[in-house]
This record gives C-alpha cells, structure tokens and sequence, in this order.
C-alpha cells in the first residue's frame, strides 16, 4: 500500500568529500551547524522553510548517505549509543518534514513515524523504530499490540536496554508539545538528559494547581507511563525528582496522596518559527 511505502531518506551515494573524523562525530558537528542557524532552541522552534538549500543541511544530507555503511558496533558504550539514536531521531524528524514539504503538521502525512527512515549500518529504520525500537529498547507502541523488533531481528542487537525514560524528554517528533531540541554528545549524555528532563518538567508541560489539587502534565506522560513506573505514585516521583524547589513542589509533596493527575492536549502543530 502507497501509505506503507517507506521513504529512504539518505538514499544514494555521499558525495565523496566527506571528513576524517567518524561519521557519528562528524554528523554531530553537522546537526550542531543546523542547530546555530535554523533552530531557537529556548522555544524549540525550527526554520524549516530556511533550512532546505544551505550548504549547512547539504552537508548534512551528504553525511546521511555514509550512514549506509557505517559500523554500528563502532558505538561501543551506552553513551554513544543514545547520544547517536536520539540526534538521529531528531534530524531524521526535521529532514522528513523537509523533503516532504509539510507546512502544518506532521499527522497531515499518513504513517509519517512508519514511512520516514533512514539506512543505517546496512539495516532500515523509521523513526518508530528508532524510538520503540531501539531508544525504548523493543518496548511496544503505546496504541499497538506488537514489539517493534519480533524474532530473531538482527536489529534487536542495537536495542538499548535498560530504558531510560529521561529520552522523552529529548525526543522532538516535530510538534509544539515536543521539548526544545537539543543534540546531545557521548561524553555529557547522561548529565544533558538530565538537564532536559528539569527543564521539561519546569515548563508549561507540568502545571501544579494546587486550589484543584491537581496536576496538568504533558500526554507523553500518559504515552510512556510504563516507562515512568506505571502508576500514579511512581509519575509523581519522576515530577519531584525534578520539578525546582518552591511552593509547588512542597504542595505537592505534602498533597501527593490526593493529588489529580490530568493530561493536557497535545499540540500536534509543526513546531515552526514565525520567521523564516
């Protein structure tokens, strides 16, 4: 079926000039160009309409096409792996929305997350894979049955485990309910994860009304809720382990027991910049 068909995105051969330096180093320092240029990471918006034509996201796309013969075993520790999955996630997400053209949201392009993917080390991986798959580490969909990666899938070599659920604090799937976009490096990956996950749960994405004694947090928190423990009690956790001292979080600590959990809706709008 049309809408099953998966785009390749790094298609074809690199151009030859590439660099000296790893493919995983080299395409950091690329997204990282990108990001100088085209994204305001404070609001996570992005310039989509001023990123397709720079020498920046053609160098970018050029460094895409030698992930086909990359070696994913060369990513020896947890650190690179994550650092390398979550940048490419993130990208993949930008460079889809480009070559596709899209203007409002990424759910105007059916099967978006399943269709848009990138060949890597010799093996396919859309973006639904990449998050479920590998970053999850072949935990299911939220709305399906199956595992991402079922039998004796060679990929099932690259799946991180175990999970850890700060990731949905940088994962950015192109809406406006997404955190900022960041990239992340091997070396500071964990300390970096831990600065999205404060900064997330410090935002409007987690609101504390104590006068309702309730909380109204993000949709990923109810997406991923076994990834934050799977109840109410092990949710709030995550929200104080993080959330910046001051009234709220002491509300919230002396209220947990009574306290509501709400979900607000998910903006699914492209998280675009005005500008261009």
């Amino acid at each position: 079926m049309w809408f099953r068909t998966p785009i390749v995105l790094n298609a074809g051969t690199p151009s030859g000039i590439l660099t000296e330096q790893p493919i995983d180093v080299a395409l950091t320092l690329a997204m990282a160009d990108l990001k100088v240029k085209f994204i305001d990471t404070e609001r996570g918006a992005i310039r989509y309409k001023s990123i397709r034509g720079p020498e920046e996201f053609e160098r970018y796309r050029d460094l895409t096409r030698a992930l086909r013969t990359f070696d994913l075993r060369s990513l020896k520790n947890r650190g690179q792996r994550l650092a390398f999955w979550i940048n490419i996630y993130n990208t993949a997400v930008i460079h889809g929305v480009i070559e596709l053209g899209l203007e409002r949201s990424v759910k105007d392009y059916p099967g978006f997350f399943d269709r848009i993917t990138y060949e890597i080390g010799g093996f396919r991986f859309s973006l639904n894979e990449i998050e479920h798959g590998l970053l999850r580490g072949n935990r299911r969909h939220p709305y399906r049955l199956l595992r991402p990666f079922r039998g004796r899938d060679p990929r099932l070599e690259f799946a991180i485990i175990p999970l850890d659920p700060r990731i949905h604090f940088a994962l950015v799937c192109g809406a406006r309910s997404c955190p900022p976009i960041g990239f992340y490096e091997a070396e500071q990956v964990d300390s970096q994860l831990e600065l999205a996950a404060m900064s997330f749960i410090n935002s409007p994405q987690v609101k504390i009304l104590p006068e309702e004694k309730a909380v109204f947090i993000s949709m990923i928190f109810k997406w991923y809720r076994i990834d934050f423990g799977g109840s109410d009690p092990t949710l709030l956790d995550t929200l104080l382990k993080y959330l910046d001292e001051g009234e709220e979080k002491a509300f919230l600590e002396a209220n947990r027991n009574q306290i509501r959990i709400r979900y607000q809706p998910y903006d699914w709008n492209l998280n675009q910049s005005e500008t261009t």
